[in-house]
């Protein structure tokens, strides 16, 4: 397996098991889950993560990508997303 496919599958893997943790929490919290909203907010992390694997050499002075940081991305690629949407809303 080629090391950027290995990149991409550990970045995966962190946002299922972001999407894991989540749904256990709120099991055990006894909430109920949309989960068409959960659908959209894993689509976002899978491409966040494809997206940062694809441009790892520009990212590499910033964020080094390597198995543990590829899970560590996906697995807080919802938080990454957040802060994007935050930064290209207009304040009022």
């Amino acid at each position: 397996m080629s090391p950027i496919a290995e990149l991409y599958l550990m970045g995966l893997g962190g946002v299922v098991l972001h999407l894991l943790t989540k749904l256990y929490n709120a099991k055990k919290k006894g909430i109920k889950l949309d989960s068409g909203l959960e659908l959209i907010s894993v689509g976002i992390s899978a491409l966040i993560v494809l997206l940062f694997v694809f441009a790892k050499d520009d990212l590499k002075p910033f964020y080094p990508l390597n198995t543990f940081t590829a899970i560590l991305l996906g697995y807080s690629a919802q938080s990454v997303a957040r802060q994007l949407f935050k930064m290209a809303m207009p304040k009022k």
